[in-house]
């Protein structure tokens, strides 16, 4: 009787004790996230420190240009089919964006133009799943993993791109001085990897159906000054509608 007492006593504190520490093992991956979105924060204004003050490149699916901060759109996009993980087709590749010198100490590797639905070059084929932990976040699994990189740049500090008020950006993109309100102005966004068709966010692109909650119902989101805020879901998606995107999206 009295075993079984102790076992009871047992169980019962595991299952108070288990919540807590699955809280406490995400709240360290979430300071992982932010230390890793920091760090290429960092080397996002290193490198437009060094390209007279442009910052990089957000890219898209259908571009390999060297200014890009990360390289690839997704030719295969099967988020809920894990099979499909593994293609050369799958993901994005962070060794040939502009910043990963900066971030790695590594050299950059140049690429062939691999266009959406294009054949995969020999590198592709060979490489398709290296990975480096700075660009990935622990909350987003194997998914994530798979995708190599879970951040998005700001699509609008891409080179001539209609703003809100009707201006354009410059064909060369937009200079890290030229940013108004540079603490509110949004620079990486920690995505929802079952959203992500590329390494750019545009406010009601494909990011608008994303649910941001891999941090505990939040996400990590980096300001064009370098510093990382944990953002509500709710906030996330509320920040994309037209009234609120020109302020927290648009450098100017």
């Amino acid at each position: 009787m009295e075993l079984l007492v102790v076992v009871i006593i047992i169980a019962t504190i595991a299952s108070l004790l288990l919540p807590a520490l699955a809280q406490a093992r995400e709240r360290a991956r979430a300071a992982a996230c932010r230390n890793n979105m920091h760090q290429l924060a960092l080397g996002i204004l290193m490198y437009a420190d060094e390209n007279t003050d442009y910052f990089p490149w957000p890219g898209d699916v259908d571009r390999d240009l060297r200014p890009d901060w990360v390289f690839g759109g997704q030719p295969d996009t099967f988020p809920n089919n894990p099979e499909k993980w593994r293609s050369s087709g799958f993901g994005f590749h962070a060794e040939s964006g502009s910043i990963f010198t900066y971030v790695t100490s590594l050299p950059r590797v140049e690429r062939s133009v691999y266009l959406q639905g294009g054949s995969p070059s020999g590198y592709e084929r060979e490489n398709a799943n290296l990975f480096y932990p700075v660009y990935f976040c622990p909350s987003t699994g194997p998914l994530g993993k798979a995708l190599r990189v879970t951040y998005s740049m700001n699509g609008k500090l891409d080179a001539d791109v209609l703003l809100s008020n009707g201006r354009h950006t410059s064909d060369r993109g937009v200079q890290t001085t030229a940013v108004v309100d540079p603490l509110q102005k949004i620079l990486l966004v920690n995505e929802d990897p079952a959203a992500m068709r590329n390494a750019s966010f545009y406010p009601s692109g494909s990011g608008i159906t994303g649910n941001f909650v891999v941090h505990s119902g939040r996400i990590n989101v980096g300001f064009t000054d370098g510093h990382v805020e944990n953002l509500k879901n709710r906030k996330v998606l509320e920040i994309q509608k037209a009234n609120q995107a020109k302020f927290w999206f648009d450098p100017y």
